[in-house]
């Protein structure tokens, strides 16, 4: 059994509130919401994907930014600490839930075309926390190896690469 994470909600196993807190600290990861990373999340209709209503999926955004700010000590930035992230992720064990919830954090995070430290630390936290089936290791390819990571053929020059990939 987990024990609380001091002025951090706790919320059912496997609720949309869960699953939809996930998400939304991959959304604030990188210290602001950009637009791009909203329109991401309607395009893919997440609230309804998760189970809730839009007043629900902004009630859990709300009281996200509630607790880190309840939390934050006056040295400190607001954040979310490796404890709490990993309390958070311990609410969802139900595979089709964690699915959505990577599907749906990714989508955010690889909204801007940037990956900041501190997306790239909530996905990997995901990853180190509940596995990956193996599909869904192309969702975190570009966390592991890089976003110009690109697969060649042994024995195959890079200059031949290159020069077939610039035609």
């Amino acid at each position: 059994m987990s024990v609380p994470v001091p002025f951090f909600r706790s919320y059912p196993h496997n609720s949309p509130e869960a699953a939809a807190r996930i998400v939304a600290v991959a959304l604030i990861a990188n210290g602001e919401i950009k637009a791009v990373e909203m329109a991401a999340l309607n395009a893919h209709v997440s609230h309804e994907r998760l189970g809730m209503t839009e007043a629900q999926w902004h009630g859990v955004v709300h009281d996200l930014c509630a607790d880190l700010l309840r939390s934050a000590r006056s040295d400190d930035e607001s954040r979310v600490s490796d404890e709490m992230l990993g309390h958070m992720l311990r609410e969802v064990d139900d595979d089709s839930t964690r699915r959505a919830v990577l599907k749906l954090s990714c989508a955010v995070v690889y909204a801007d075309g940037h990956v900041e430290v501190g997306e790239s630390f909530v996905l990997l936290a995901m990853s180190e926390h509940w596995g990956l089936q193996p599909d869904d290791h192309a969702l975190l390819e570009p966390i592991l190896y890089g976003a110009d990571f690109q697969v060649r053929l042994r024995g195959v020059p890079v200059s031949t690469l290159q020069r077939n990939r610039m035609r």
